[in-house]
C-alpha cells in the first residue's frame, strides 16, 4: 500500500509540473529574449537554486558533484524539537526512496526516505550534540547529509521542485490542518503555521496514520 501511495503520489504531482511547465513555456515564448545555450559540460542541475521534494517530505540540493539533503518544514514542524537522530554511517549506501534515517522526539519516531540514490560522503556532526538545528535551519545549517549521487537525472524526474513543489507542500499543511484540527482542537498558530510539535498531540493511531499517509512510513 506505502508504494502504491508512493507511486500514485509521484505521478499526481509530475503531471501537474507537466502542465504548468507547458504553460509557462508558451508565456515565456511570447516574449523570449535570444540567450546563450549552457554548455553540454555544465553540471545537469548546476543552475538549480531551490531543492527538489520528496513525497515523504525529505529535500535533495544539488551542490557541485554532491547532493545535500535533509528534512522539509512540514516533517519537522509535525514532529517537533528534534533530540536525537538516527543516520547511517559514512560511505554507506541509499535508495531513493528507501528508510535514510530516523528522527526522535520523546515518544515519537519520523523514519523518513532517500530522496536521492548513491554513497553517503559527508554527514552533519553537529546534528549529533545539537538535533535542533533540523527545526531552526531545515533547509539550511540543519541539512543532514551529503550523497554521491547514482543515476542524478532520473532521481530528479521523480521529485517535486518550483511552484509545483510550493504548492503540494501547501496542500499538504492544509489536508493536515482539516484531518486534525477536529479530533485534537487547534493545530495552527495565528497566521496559519503549524504548531510546532503538533504530532505530540496526536494518539498512538492518530500517529500510525499520519507515517502512513503523510510520510509513506511506519514504526516498524
Amino acid at each position: 500500500m506505502v508504494a502504491i501511495l508512493f507511486i500514485v503520489t509521484v505521478i499526481v504531482f509530475l503531471v501537474i509540473d507537466y502542465v504548468m511547465r507547458k504553460r509557462e513555456a508558451r508565456q515565456t515564448a511570447e516574449a523570449a529574449v535570444p540567450v546563450a545555450e549552457p554548455s553540454k559540460e555544465t553540471h545537469p542541475a548546476a543552475l538549480v537554486s531551490e531543492p527538489y521534494f520528496h513525497p515523504t517530505h525529505t529535500w535533495a540540493k544539488v551542490t557541485d558533484d554532491t547532493v545535500t539533503v535533509g528534512v522539509d518544514e512540514f516533517a519537522q514542524k509535525v514532529l517537533g524539537r528534534v533530540q536525537r537522530l538516527d543516520i547511517p554511517k559514512l560511505g554507506s549506501y541509499v535508495r531513493q526512496g528507501e528508510l535514510a534515517w530516523r528522527l526522535f522526539h520523546g515518544k515519537r519516531v519520523l523514519p523518513q526516505s532517500a530522496p536521492v540514490e548513491g554513497e553517503i560522503v559527508a554527514i552533519n556532526n553537529e546534528l549529533f550534540n545539537h538535533p535542533d538545528k533540523i527545526n531552526k535551519s531545515p533547509y539550511g545549517d540543519g541539512w543532514i547529509l551529503k550523497i554521491k549521487p547514482v543515476s542524478l537525472r532520473q532521481n530528479l524526474k521523480n521529485l517535486l521542485h518550483g511552484e509545483t513543489a510550493r504548492r503540494w507542500l501547501e496542500t499538504v499543511r492544509s489536508q493536515f490542518v482539516m484531518r486534525f484540527a477536529g479530533e485534537v482542537g487547534p493545530v495552527c498558530q495565528d497566521g496559519g503555521e503549524l504548531i510546532d510539535g503538533v504530532g505530540e498531540l496526536l494518539s498512538e493511531k492518530e500517529w500510525d496514520e499520519v507515517l502512513q499517509e503523510y510520510f509513506m512510513a511506519d514504526n516498524n
